[in-house]
């Protein structure tokens, strides 16, 4: 069963991974290197992987959406919700975390460079 929804799985975990890290407190997470920017690079990198598990999840195992250019727009349309409703959740729910534009730019980013790769290499995604 987990080889036939490998994908799906790994897109399932990928999402809660980001919810998770995103709305824990800065003090509950390990510290990191000291890289200038580094959230930036991890927003790029959460929604870069969202968004290439989404389209190997229900457009190669699991055939949900009819074309794949469909399942590129639904890919992207649910990665900006999610990035959106987190920084919302971020602003609302915690005391320790805030909403910020540059987060949701760079997970935008990281969605349409992955997008943008997968319709180069598209062949590989079939």
């Amino acid at each position: 069963m987990l080889k036939k929804h490998k994908y799906t799985l790994l897109w399932g975990l990928w999402t809660l991974m980001i919810i998770v890290l995103c709305l824990l407190p800065p003090s509950d997470l390990p510290d990191g290197p000291r890289i200038p920017n580094l959230d930036k690079i991890a927003h790029f990198t959460f929604y870069f992987g969202y968004t290439i598990f989404f389209v190997l999840a229900f457009w190669k195992e699991k055939q949900w959406l009819p074309k794949l250019k469909i399942c590129y727009l639904w890919a992207f349309f649910t990665a900006l919700f999610l990035g959106e409703i987190i920084e919302v959740l971020q602003a609302v729910l915690t005391t320790t975390r805030s909403a910020d534009v540059m987060d949701t730019v760079f997970n935008n980013f990281g969605t349409v460079v992955a997008l943008l790769l997968m319709t180069k290499y598209q062949r590989a995604f079939r």
